[in-house]
Parts: C-alpha cells; sequence; structure tokens
C-alpha cells in the first residue's frame, strides 16, 4: 500500500495492482491566470499508468483539461470519476460516458483493491467532495475545502492518516483550521498538502506539523514524487518539539 504526493492536492494511490491518480495538474495551463509552477510535477505520463483517475471538483489545478485529455488518450481502459461538475467536464472534453463514474456523498465505490467514498467538502465548487480511501488502512484526503464541523463524521472519524489541505486562501483550511478537524479526527498520522506549487497560494507547513507532534499526532512534510508505504508513514517515531 503506497501513498505518493505529486504536488497540489494530487496523490497517487497503489494497491495490490489497483492505481488511483487524484487531482493531477501536469500543465502549465494556469500561468495565463499569473500562477507559475514553483515545482514540476514529479512523474512523466508513462510512469503513471493510472486505472483510475479521480477528480475532487471542478478547478484547473485538480481537473487539468490538458492532463485529463492526455491521459484518457494515452490510457484507453482509465476511468474517470468524479462529482456532478467534474464528470460534465469530462464529457466536454470528449469522454465517453462510458468511461465515467459518478461520485455522490456517502456513496462507496470500488476500484479493484481499493475502496473510494466520497464526503463532504465546502469549497466554491458547490459539488466538490474529499475522499476516504480503505486499502487495509483508511486514509482520508480532504481536498479543497474550507473549515466546517460536518468534516468530522461518520467516514472520516476513524481514519489511521488523513491528508490535509493548509494553504488557508482560496477557501481553503489554514493552518489552524487544519489542526482542529485533526485534533477531532485522532489520527495516528497527519500530513500536509495543498502548498508549494503556486509562489501565489503557499504556506509554511511547519506549524502544523509541529501542532500534529504536540498533540501526538505522527507528521511530516512529505518529499514529492516520493513513494511511501503507509505502514513506513504510521510507523515512524514521533519527535515532538
Amino acid at each position: 500500500m503506497n501513498i505518493t504526493w505529486l504536488t497540489q492536492g494530487s496523490f497517487l494511490f497503489e494497491n495490490n495492482g489497483t492505481r488511483i491518480l487524484v487531482d493531477p495538474y501536469m500543465s502549465d495551463f494556469l500561468e495565463t491566470h499569473g500562477l507559475k509552477r514553483l515545482v514540476k510535477f514529479p512523474m512523466t505520463f508513462e510512469e503513471l499508468r493510472p486505472d483510475v483517475l479521480i477528480c475532487s471538483h471542478d478547478h484547473l489545478d485538480h481537473l487539468d483539461p490538458e492532463t485529463v485529455q492526455q491521459i484518457a488518450e494515452i490510457y484507453p481502459k482509465c476511468i474517470f470519476v468524479g462529482p456532478k461538475s467534474c464528470c460534465e467536464h469530462f464529457q466536454k472534453l470528449g469522454i465517453s460516458s462510458s468511461r465515467l463514474v459518478l461520485l455522490e456523498i456517502g456513496q462507496l465505490v470500488e476500484f479493484g483493491a481499493i475502496k473510494v467514498t466520497p464526503v463532504v467538502a465546502f469549497h466554491s465548487d458547490p459539488n466538490a467532495v474529499g475522499l476516504v480511501f480503505e486499502m487495509d488502512k483508511k486514509v482520508y484526503l480532504s481536498a479543497d475545502s474550507n473549515y466546517d464541523d460536518r468534516l468530522v463524521n461518520e467516514f472520516t472519524l476513524d481514519s489511521d492518516i488523513v491528508l490535509i489541505c493548509v494553504n488557508g486562501t482560496l477557501n481553503n483550511m489554514s493552518i489552524d483550521d487544519a489542526l482542529n478537524v485533526v485534533k477531532q479526527i485522532k489520527p495516528k498520522a497527519a500530513f500536509p498538502m495543498h502548498y508549494g506549487l503556486f509562489a501565489e497560494n503557499t504556506v509554511d507547513p511547519k506549524s502544523f506539523i509541529d501542532g500534529c507532534k504536540k498533540i501526538g499526532i505522527k507528521s511530516k512534510a512529505l518529499q514529492v514524487g516520493r513513494s511511501c508505504e503507509i505502514a513506513d508513514l504510521l510507523d515512524e517515531e514521533i519527535q515532538k518539539t
């Protein structure tokens, strides 16, 4: 069971041969909107080999039209998954409805060895979702969301790992908001994400990491492009600061 952070809100989840790619932003599409990349996407299209591509909401750094179209062409068996806004966008990009799976809050879907449950998110795309992945362990990916008490719910409460946005701008949780969620969910480990890609929309995650450690939750800055076994992420020692 591996997790690889691929910048911003993008991750690759792998379990027993199933590969689920989430929210890949591989182009420079947003440069025309004044957002220039600080780091390159760490994998090539050929290295990704996705069975499933999930987009959590219809924003360009999560549903990147150039990336989606190339993956659809390179991987004709890849399934495209998302809430209503994303499925509509997939169809506009020419992806057949036979390759689409609609996500609805609380409705579990299974892809090979990985179960996925979409959960509530509170973002400027009203169809936005967070995602709970179940392998041998449970991983909650907040995706983009403002803080709301309802982020802590029956699906997220017993998560082993939380991957949570911390940038605090453009309808996303701040570090204090993210720590509030983590304190309530009480996972074994929590890792910050949605920072470090654009100079105009980033934050230093150190205070989040330190805040987690102070309450006995393992945390660190994930290395972009480095595949991590879930067992290793959970077994690391906590060094409180």
